[in-house]
Protein backbone atom coordinates (compact mmCIF):
# COMPACT_ATOMS: atom_id res chain seq x y z
CA UNK A 1 0.00 0.00 0.00
CA UNK A 2 1.14 3.65 -0.95
CA UNK A 3 2.66 5.55 2.12
CA UNK A 4 3.88 8.47 0.59
CA UNK A 5 2.00 11.41 2.49
CA UNK A 6 3.08 13.79 0.36
CA UNK A 7 -0.22 13.23 -2.32
CA UNK A 8 -2.08 14.98 0.37
CA UNK A 9 -2.57 18.62 1.45
CA UNK A 10 -0.66 20.04 4.30
CA UNK A 11 -4.10 19.59 6.41
CA UNK A 12 -4.35 16.11 5.38
CA UNK A 13 -0.85 14.87 6.31
CA UNK A 14 -1.41 16.58 9.80
CA UNK A 15 -4.53 14.66 10.04
CA UNK A 16 -2.72 11.52 8.61
CA UNK A 17 -0.04 11.46 11.14
CA UNK A 18 -1.33 12.84 14.48
CA UNK A 19 -4.23 10.99 16.08
CA UNK A 20 -7.50 12.94 17.36
CA UNK A 21 -6.56 11.48 20.47
CA UNK A 22 -3.61 10.23 22.72
CA UNK A 23 -6.14 7.51 24.04
CA UNK A 24 -6.91 5.81 20.45
CA UNK A 25 -4.11 3.13 20.38
CA UNK A 26 -5.06 1.42 23.40
CA UNK A 27 -8.56 1.34 23.07
CA UNK A 28 -8.26 -0.43 19.82
CA UNK A 29 -6.07 -2.85 21.80
CA UNK A 30 -8.20 -2.60 24.81
CA UNK A 31 -11.56 -3.30 22.83
CA UNK A 32 -10.33 -6.82 21.83
CA UNK A 33 -9.77 -7.44 26.03
CA UNK A 34 -12.61 -6.41 27.28
CA UNK A 35 -13.61 -7.80 31.03
CA UNK A 36 -16.28 -10.75 31.39
CA UNK A 37 -16.88 -12.17 34.89
CA UNK A 38 -17.06 -15.64 33.70
CA UNK A 39 -14.81 -15.62 30.37
CA UNK A 40 -12.25 -13.04 30.75
CA UNK A 41 -12.32 -12.12 34.26
CA UNK A 42 -8.92 -10.69 33.41
CA UNK A 43 -9.78 -8.05 31.32
CA UNK A 44 -10.13 -4.74 30.69
CA UNK A 45 -12.28 -1.76 31.41
CA UNK A 46 -13.08 0.95 28.99
CA UNK A 47 -13.43 4.44 31.42
CA UNK A 48 -12.36 6.51 29.06
CA UNK A 49 -14.87 7.35 26.15
CA UNK A 50 -18.28 9.21 27.37
CA UNK A 51 -20.89 6.96 26.79
CA UNK A 52 -23.42 6.04 29.06
CA UNK A 53 -23.88 2.34 29.19
CA UNK A 54 -26.07 2.20 31.91
CA UNK A 55 -29.26 3.03 30.03
CA UNK A 56 -28.33 1.80 26.78
CA UNK A 57 -30.82 -1.35 26.88
CA UNK A 58 -33.64 0.69 27.52
CA UNK A 59 -32.99 3.08 24.44
CA UNK A 60 -32.20 -0.13 22.48
CA UNK A 61 -35.77 -1.75 23.21
CA UNK A 62 -37.34 1.44 22.49
CA UNK A 63 -36.21 2.42 19.09
CA UNK A 64 -36.62 -1.69 18.12
CA UNK A 65 -40.12 -1.35 19.49
CA UNK A 66 -40.67 1.71 16.53
CA UNK A 67 -38.75 -0.11 14.21
CA UNK A 68 -41.07 -3.31 14.24
CA UNK A 69 -44.43 -1.62 15.46
CA UNK A 70 -44.61 1.28 12.82
CA UNK A 71 -44.80 1.96 9.65
CA UNK A 72 -41.83 3.87 7.97
CA UNK A 73 -43.12 7.56 6.45
CA UNK A 74 -42.79 8.39 2.77
CA UNK A 75 -40.69 11.35 3.80
CA UNK A 76 -37.83 9.11 5.05
CA UNK A 77 -36.89 7.87 1.92
CA UNK A 78 -36.52 11.52 0.23
CA UNK A 79 -34.77 14.96 0.81
CA UNK A 80 -35.70 16.95 3.20
CA UNK A 81 -35.37 20.33 5.10
CA UNK A 82 -31.27 20.76 5.91
CA UNK A 83 -32.21 21.91 9.16
CA UNK A 84 -34.22 18.93 10.28
CA UNK A 85 -37.55 17.60 8.63
CA UNK A 86 -40.35 20.60 10.14
CA UNK A 87 -42.26 17.72 12.07
CA UNK A 88 -39.70 16.51 14.35
CA UNK A 89 -37.96 20.08 14.77
CA UNK A 90 -41.20 20.66 16.62
CA UNK A 91 -41.22 17.38 18.53
CA UNK A 92 -37.58 18.55 19.22
CA UNK A 93 -38.66 21.92 20.44
CA UNK A 94 -41.27 20.75 22.76
CA UNK A 95 -39.12 18.16 24.16
CA UNK A 96 -36.53 20.86 25.46
CA UNK A 97 -39.55 23.24 26.18
CA UNK A 98 -40.69 20.65 28.72
CA UNK A 99 -37.60 18.91 30.15
CA UNK A 100 -34.28 20.40 29.04
CA UNK A 101 -34.79 24.19 29.17
CA UNK A 102 -38.13 24.57 31.32
CA UNK A 103 -38.76 27.62 28.85
CA UNK A 104 -40.52 28.19 24.89
CA UNK A 105 -38.56 27.13 21.89
CA UNK A 106 -39.56 27.92 19.28
CA UNK A 107 -38.84 24.94 15.83
CA UNK A 108 -37.50 28.02 14.11
CA UNK A 109 -34.70 28.62 16.22
CA UNK A 110 -33.21 24.84 16.11
CA UNK A 111 -31.13 22.98 13.27
CA UNK A 112 -30.21 19.45 13.12
CA UNK A 113 -26.67 17.81 12.52
CA UNK A 114 -25.55 14.18 12.72
CA UNK A 115 -23.75 14.49 16.22
CA UNK A 116 -22.64 17.28 18.76
CA UNK A 117 -18.73 17.26 16.37
CA UNK A 118 -21.25 18.28 13.11
CA UNK A 119 -22.47 20.87 15.57
CA UNK A 120 -19.80 22.84 16.82
CA UNK A 121 -17.68 22.78 13.63
CA UNK A 122 -21.18 23.73 11.33
CA UNK A 123 -21.37 26.82 13.68
CA UNK A 124 -17.88 27.58 13.85
CA UNK A 125 -17.60 27.63 10.48
CA UNK A 126 -20.51 30.30 10.33
CA UNK A 127 -19.97 32.31 13.47
CA UNK A 128 -15.99 32.61 12.96
CA UNK A 129 -13.15 33.26 10.71
CA UNK A 130 -9.96 31.55 10.57
CA UNK A 131 -7.86 32.49 13.17
CA UNK A 132 -10.56 33.85 15.39
CA UNK A 133 -10.60 32.94 19.06
CA UNK A 134 -12.48 30.76 20.76
CA UNK A 135 -12.02 31.16 24.98
CA UNK A 136 -12.82 27.68 26.80
CA UNK A 137 -12.20 27.29 30.44
CA UNK A 138 -9.48 24.65 31.51
CA UNK A 139 -9.70 21.90 31.81
CA UNK A 140 -12.17 21.08 28.92
CA UNK A 141 -13.03 18.55 26.33
CA UNK A 142 -10.03 16.87 24.31
CA UNK A 143 -11.95 17.02 20.84
CA UNK A 144 -13.10 20.96 21.01
CA UNK A 145 -10.04 21.76 19.72
CA UNK A 146 -10.10 19.57 16.42
CA UNK A 147 -14.16 20.02 16.24
CA UNK A 148 -13.33 23.73 16.04
CA UNK A 149 -10.12 24.20 14.31
CA UNK A 150 -9.77 21.03 11.58
CA UNK A 151 -11.88 23.00 9.46
CA UNK A 152 -13.03 26.35 10.63
CA UNK A 153 -9.65 27.46 11.42
CA UNK A 154 -10.75 28.28 14.76
CA UNK A 155 -8.13 28.98 17.45
CA UNK A 156 -8.16 27.31 21.39
CA UNK A 157 -7.69 29.13 24.07
CA UNK A 158 -7.48 27.56 27.34
CA UNK A 159 -8.74 29.89 30.60
CA UNK A 160 -7.31 28.76 33.46
CA UNK A 161 -9.70 29.20 35.93
CA UNK A 162 -7.75 27.77 39.01
CA UNK A 163 -4.84 25.11 39.28
CA UNK A 164 -5.59 22.93 42.79
CA UNK A 165 -9.44 21.38 42.95
CA UNK A 166 -9.76 22.71 46.58
CA UNK A 167 -9.53 26.33 44.42
CA UNK A 168 -13.40 25.70 43.02
CA UNK A 169 -14.82 22.83 44.79
CA UNK A 170 -18.13 22.32 43.06
CA UNK A 171 -18.60 25.91 42.19
CA UNK A 172 -18.13 26.51 37.90
CA UNK A 173 -15.36 28.53 38.25
CA UNK A 174 -15.53 31.35 35.07
CA UNK A 175 -15.77 35.35 36.56
CA UNK A 176 -15.64 38.59 34.62
CA UNK A 177 -12.18 39.21 35.89
CA UNK A 178 -10.96 36.39 33.85
CA UNK A 179 -12.72 37.45 30.97
CA UNK A 180 -12.00 40.78 31.17
CA UNK A 181 -7.97 39.82 31.47
CA UNK A 182 -8.62 37.42 28.65
CA UNK A 183 -9.87 40.05 26.44
CA UNK A 184 -6.86 42.36 27.45
CA UNK A 185 -4.47 39.64 26.69
CA UNK A 186 -5.92 38.59 23.40
CA UNK A 187 -6.45 42.38 22.26
CA UNK A 188 -2.89 42.90 22.77
CA UNK A 189 -1.68 40.20 20.50
CA UNK A 190 -4.10 41.53 17.62
CA UNK A 191 -6.55 38.16 18.25
CA UNK A 192 -9.83 38.61 18.47
CA UNK A 193 -12.35 36.73 21.19
CA UNK A 194 -14.91 35.73 19.01
CA UNK A 195 -16.17 32.88 21.02
CA UNK A 196 -17.10 32.23 24.87
CA UNK A 197 -17.64 28.16 25.06
CA UNK A 198 -18.97 27.11 28.17
CA UNK A 199 -20.02 23.24 28.88
CA UNK A 200 -22.73 22.60 31.76
CA UNK A 201 -22.56 20.74 33.13
CA UNK A 202 -18.80 20.44 32.44
CA UNK A 203 -16.46 17.92 30.50
CA UNK A 204 -14.73 16.53 33.00
CA UNK A 205 -15.26 18.62 36.13
CA UNK A 206 -19.45 17.95 36.00
CA UNK A 207 -19.89 21.80 37.27
CA UNK A 208 -22.71 23.52 36.70
CA UNK A 209 -23.40 27.55 35.88
CA UNK A 210 -25.89 28.91 37.79
CA UNK A 211 -28.30 31.20 36.33
CA UNK A 212 -27.45 34.17 37.66
CA UNK A 213 -23.48 33.06 36.85
CA UNK A 214 -25.27 32.30 32.92
CA UNK A 215 -26.49 35.74 32.50
CA UNK A 216 -23.62 37.86 33.88
CA UNK A 217 -21.45 36.24 31.40
CA UNK A 218 -23.86 36.89 28.53
CA UNK A 219 -24.23 40.79 29.36
CA UNK A 220 -20.36 40.54 29.51
CA UNK A 221 -20.08 38.56 25.92
CA UNK A 222 -22.74 41.18 24.64
CA UNK A 223 -21.52 44.17 25.62
CA UNK A 224 -17.81 42.90 24.12
CA UNK A 225 -19.42 41.59 21.07
CA UNK A 226 -18.58 38.01 21.77
CA UNK A 227 -20.58 34.84 20.66
CA UNK A 228 -21.70 33.07 23.85
CA UNK A 229 -22.13 29.17 23.80
CA UNK A 230 -23.66 26.67 26.07
CA UNK A 231 -22.98 23.31 25.78
CA UNK A 232 -26.06 21.61 27.46
CA UNK A 233 -25.21 18.03 26.18
CA UNK A 234 -25.36 16.42 29.47
CA UNK A 235 -28.17 18.31 30.66
CA UNK A 236 -30.25 16.04 31.92
CA UNK A 237 -27.52 13.46 33.76
CA UNK A 238 -27.88 15.17 36.85
CA UNK A 239 -26.51 14.08 40.25
CA UNK A 240 -28.99 14.49 43.17
CA UNK A 241 -26.56 16.36 45.32
CA UNK A 242 -29.08 16.18 48.32
CA UNK A 243 -28.08 12.37 48.64
CA UNK A 244 -27.43 11.26 51.88
CA UNK A 245 -24.07 9.56 51.04
CA UNK A 246 -22.93 12.64 48.78
CA UNK A 247 -24.57 16.08 50.02
CA UNK A 248 -21.54 17.02 52.48
CA UNK A 249 -19.98 17.74 49.25
CA UNK A 250 -21.83 20.48 48.40
CA UNK A 251 -22.42 23.97 48.75
CA UNK A 252 -25.66 25.70 47.64
CA UNK A 253 -24.57 28.08 44.75
CA UNK A 254 -27.85 29.14 43.60
CA UNK A 255 -30.24 28.40 41.16
CA UNK A 256 -29.73 26.53 38.16
CA UNK A 257 -31.39 26.93 34.63
CA UNK A 258 -30.84 26.42 30.84
CA UNK A 259 -29.08 29.30 29.09
CA UNK A 260 -32.32 29.19 26.73
CA UNK A 261 -34.07 31.19 29.67
CA UNK A 262 -31.33 33.45 29.86
CA UNK A 263 -31.68 33.75 25.99
CA UNK A 264 -35.01 34.32 26.08
CA UNK A 265 -34.60 36.58 28.24
CA UNK A 266 -32.00 38.82 26.75
CA UNK A 267 -32.69 37.99 22.92
CA UNK A 268 -29.30 38.94 21.49
CA UNK A 269 -27.68 36.97 18.32
CA UNK A 270 -24.91 36.89 20.22
CA UNK A 271 -26.06 33.99 22.75
CA UNK A 272 -26.34 29.76 21.40
CA UNK A 273 -27.12 26.87 22.72
CA UNK A 274 -25.70 23.36 21.96
CA UNK A 275 -27.69 19.64 22.62
CA UNK A 276 -27.17 16.49 21.28
CA UNK A 277 -29.11 12.85 22.13
CA UNK A 278 -25.68 10.73 22.68
CA UNK A 279 -25.25 11.25 26.52
CA UNK A 280 -28.39 11.89 27.73
CA UNK A 281 -30.00 9.28 25.86
CA UNK A 282 -27.37 7.08 25.34
CA UNK A 283 -27.37 7.09 21.50
CA UNK A 284 -23.93 8.16 20.13
CA UNK A 285 -23.71 6.20 17.54
CA UNK A 286 -26.98 7.84 16.06
CA UNK A 287 -25.66 10.92 15.57
CA UNK A 288 -27.98 13.84 16.58
CA UNK A 289 -27.37 17.18 17.41
CA UNK A 290 -29.31 20.13 18.13
CA UNK A 291 -28.25 24.03 17.92
CA UNK A 292 -30.79 26.63 19.19
CA UNK A 293 -30.32 30.37 18.64
CA UNK A 294 -32.31 33.61 17.55
CA UNK A 295 -29.47 34.60 15.86
CA UNK A 296 -31.51 34.53 12.30
CA UNK A 297 -28.74 35.55 10.27
CA UNK A 298 -26.48 32.22 11.96
CA UNK A 299 -29.44 30.06 11.04
CA UNK A 300 -30.11 30.86 7.32
CA UNK A 301 -25.90 30.55 7.40
CA UNK A 302 -26.08 27.01 9.08
CA UNK A 303 -29.18 25.35 6.47
CA UNK A 304 -26.63 25.67 3.50
CA UNK A 305 -23.76 25.41 5.20
CA UNK A 306 -24.94 21.88 7.18
CA UNK A 307 -25.88 19.47 4.00
CA UNK A 308 -23.09 17.57 4.45
CA UNK A 309 -23.90 17.23 7.88
CA UNK A 310 -27.45 16.12 8.08
CA UNK A 311 -28.93 13.59 10.46
CA UNK A 312 -30.43 10.90 8.80
CA UNK A 313 -33.86 10.88 8.23
CA UNK A 314 -34.50 7.72 9.50
CA UNK A 315 -32.86 8.28 12.82
CA UNK A 316 -34.64 11.59 13.11
CA UNK A 317 -37.36 10.04 12.46
CA UNK A 318 -36.95 7.04 15.31
CA UNK A 319 -36.02 9.45 17.80
CA UNK A 320 -39.33 11.91 17.10
CA UNK A 321 -41.62 9.06 17.62
CA UNK A 322 -39.67 7.88 20.60
CA UNK A 323 -39.63 11.68 22.09
CA UNK A 324 -44.01 11.89 21.53
CA UNK A 325 -44.05 9.22 23.99
CA UNK A 326 -43.78 11.33 27.19
CA UNK A 327 -44.65 8.46 29.75
CA UNK A 328 -41.40 6.86 28.37
CA UNK A 329 -38.96 9.61 27.67
CA UNK A 330 -40.12 10.90 31.93
CA UNK A 331 -39.60 7.17 32.84
CA UNK A 332 -36.39 6.90 31.58
CA UNK A 333 -35.29 10.81 32.73
CA UNK A 334 -35.90 9.28 36.16
CA UNK A 335 -34.13 5.92 35.76
CA UNK A 336 -30.91 7.46 34.44
CA UNK A 337 -30.91 9.97 36.82
CA UNK A 338 -30.94 6.76 39.40
CA UNK A 339 -28.24 4.87 37.72
CA UNK A 340 -26.23 7.49 37.34
CA UNK A 341 -26.32 8.44 41.02
CA UNK A 342 -25.35 4.99 42.31
CA UNK A 343 -22.63 4.77 40.12
CA UNK A 344 -21.11 7.94 41.07
CA UNK A 345 -21.52 7.21 44.76
CA UNK A 346 -19.65 4.14 44.02
CA UNK A 347 -16.49 5.97 42.05
CA UNK A 348 -16.19 8.66 44.91
CA UNK A 349 -16.77 6.62 47.87
CA UNK A 350 -13.85 4.60 46.80
CA UNK A 351 -11.60 7.71 45.99
CA UNK A 352 -12.45 9.26 49.79
CA UNK A 353 -11.74 5.48 51.27
CA UNK A 354 -7.76 6.33 49.65
CA UNK A 355 -8.03 10.15 50.37
CA UNK A 356 -7.89 11.09 46.33
CA UNK A 357 -8.81 14.47 45.85
CA UNK A 358 -11.55 14.78 43.07
CA UNK A 359 -14.48 17.77 42.04
CA UNK A 360 -18.21 16.82 43.34
CA UNK A 361 -19.97 16.59 40.41
CA UNK A 362 -23.11 18.19 39.84
CA UNK A 363 -23.70 16.68 36.66
CA UNK A 364 -22.05 14.60 33.22
CA UNK A 365 -20.74 11.27 33.37
CA UNK A 366 -17.32 12.12 34.65
CA UNK A 367 -15.37 12.08 37.91
CA UNK A 368 -12.11 14.35 37.84
CA UNK A 369 -9.94 13.11 39.85
CA UNK A 370 -5.98 14.34 41.07
CA UNK A 371 -3.58 11.11 41.00
CA UNK A 372 -0.96 14.25 41.69
CA UNK A 373 0.43 12.28 44.75
CA UNK A 374 0.89 8.83 42.56
CA UNK A 375 3.39 10.58 40.27
CA UNK A 376 7.07 9.57 39.91
CA UNK A 377 7.73 13.50 38.11
CA UNK A 378 5.50 16.12 38.11
CA UNK A 379 5.38 16.62 34.33
CA UNK A 380 4.02 15.72 31.06
CA UNK A 381 5.65 12.64 31.08
CA UNK A 382 4.94 11.62 34.36
CA UNK A 383 1.57 12.40 34.32
CA UNK A 384 1.46 9.54 30.80
CA UNK A 385 3.79 6.85 32.39
CA UNK A 386 0.56 7.12 35.56
CA UNK A 387 -1.59 6.94 32.89
CA UNK A 388 -0.18 3.81 31.34
CA UNK A 389 1.08 2.35 34.25
CA UNK A 390 -2.52 2.25 35.65
CA UNK A 391 -3.56 0.43 32.22
CA UNK A 392 -1.20 -2.26 32.16
CA UNK A 393 -1.60 -2.88 36.11
CA UNK A 394 -4.93 -2.84 36.20
CA UNK A 395 -6.63 -2.86 32.84
CA UNK A 396 -8.40 0.43 33.46
CA UNK A 397 -8.11 2.79 30.66
CA UNK A 398 -8.95 6.58 31.80
CA UNK A 399 -9.00 9.75 29.95
CA UNK A 400 -5.38 11.68 30.92
CA UNK A 401 -5.16 14.94 31.54
CA UNK A 402 -3.21 16.04 28.16
CA UNK A 403 -5.54 17.51 26.01
CA UNK A 404 -7.52 18.81 28.62
CA UNK A 405 -4.83 21.87 28.60
CA UNK A 406 -5.02 22.16 32.59
CA UNK A 407 -2.03 23.37 34.11
CA UNK A 408 -1.70 21.08 36.58
CA UNK A 409 -0.58 17.28 35.92
CA UNK A 410 -1.67 14.11 37.43
CA UNK A 411 -5.29 14.78 36.75
CA UNK A 412 -7.66 12.19 35.33
CA UNK A 413 -11.17 11.51 34.19
CA UNK A 414 -12.90 8.43 34.81
CA UNK A 415 -16.33 7.78 33.04
CA UNK A 416 -18.41 6.03 35.69
CA UNK A 417 -20.77 5.09 33.32
CA UNK A 418 -18.79 3.92 30.89
CA UNK A 419 -19.58 0.21 32.68
CA UNK A 420 -23.01 -1.57 34.72
CA UNK A 421 -22.35 -1.26 38.23
CA UNK A 422 -20.94 -4.61 39.09
CA UNK A 423 -18.36 -4.22 36.38
CA UNK A 424 -17.81 -0.59 37.96
CA UNK A 425 -17.05 -2.27 41.36
CA UNK A 426 -14.52 -4.53 40.00
CA UNK A 427 -12.55 -1.58 37.75
CA UNK A 428 -12.74 0.35 41.20
CA UNK A 429 -11.49 -2.17 43.86
CA UNK A 430 -8.88 -2.58 41.25
CA UNK A 431 -7.69 0.69 40.85
CA UNK A 432 -7.76 1.29 44.64
CA UNK A 433 -5.70 -1.55 44.97
CA UNK A 434 -3.00 -0.68 42.64
CA UNK A 435 -2.47 2.85 43.66
CA UNK A 436 -2.26 2.04 47.76
CA UNK A 437 0.54 -0.39 46.20
CA UNK A 438 2.03 2.59 45.02
CA UNK A 439 1.97 4.86 47.38
CA UNK A 440 3.70 1.91 49.95
CA UNK A 441 6.96 0.78 47.52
Amino acid sequence: MNQDKSTLSKRGTDLAENPARIDMALFAEASQNLYCPTTNPKGAFLLNVAENSLTASIIKNKLTAILQQQELPDWVLKYTDSKGHPDVRTTVANFMETYLCKCPIDPNTIAFSAGASAIIEVTSFVLANPGDVVVIPAPSYPMYTKDLGTKSGVERYDLQTHYHLDEIGSKAPVTISLLDKTFAELKAQNKCFKILLITSPDNPTGCRYTKAQLKELANWCIRHKVHMIVNEIYGLSLIDTQDSLIKDDYQDYGDYASFANIMAELKSDYLHLWYAFSKDFSMSGLRFGVLHSLNTSLLQGYDNANIPHMVSNITQWMVGEMLQDSAFVEHYIKTNKALLNASYKLVVEAFKNIKVPYIPSRGSLFVWVDLSRFLKEDSANGQEQLWLDIYHNTGLLLTPGAGFQHQKKGLFRIVFTAVEIPYLKVAMERLTTYLIQLENQ
